[in-house]
């Protein structure tokens, strides 16, 4: 993969989907900030980020039965509010 902030979202989502953990998009930018990623510098374009990384993983894992890591990229970041990053488009 190409971008490494895509490809650390991905792999931190089957991580922390595999434990029912959800993860703020403030914890992640700060994630991103600490493993001198790109972080996107507010919840908005934490959000765009989001859905970005989801499309790449959606793309590599077209031909997957079960495409687990973009699964896991919507259904383990929220917004403020607590709720999933896809609903914010």
């Amino acid at each position: 993969m190409e971008n490494r902030t895509y490809e650390f979202i991905g792999r931190l989502a089957l991580v922390l989907f595999s434990q029912n953990i959800k993860m703020s998009y403030t914890a992640l930018i700060q994630v991103l900030k600490d493993n001198n990623l790109d972080d996107y510098g507010s919840e908005r374009g934490m959000a765009s980020g989001i859905k970005a990384a989801y499309t790449r993983w959606e793309a590599i894992e077209k031909d997957c039965r079960i495409p687990a890591t973009c699964g896991a990229i919507a259904n383990t970041f929220v917004n403020k509010d607590g709720y999933p990053s896809w609903l914010d488009y």
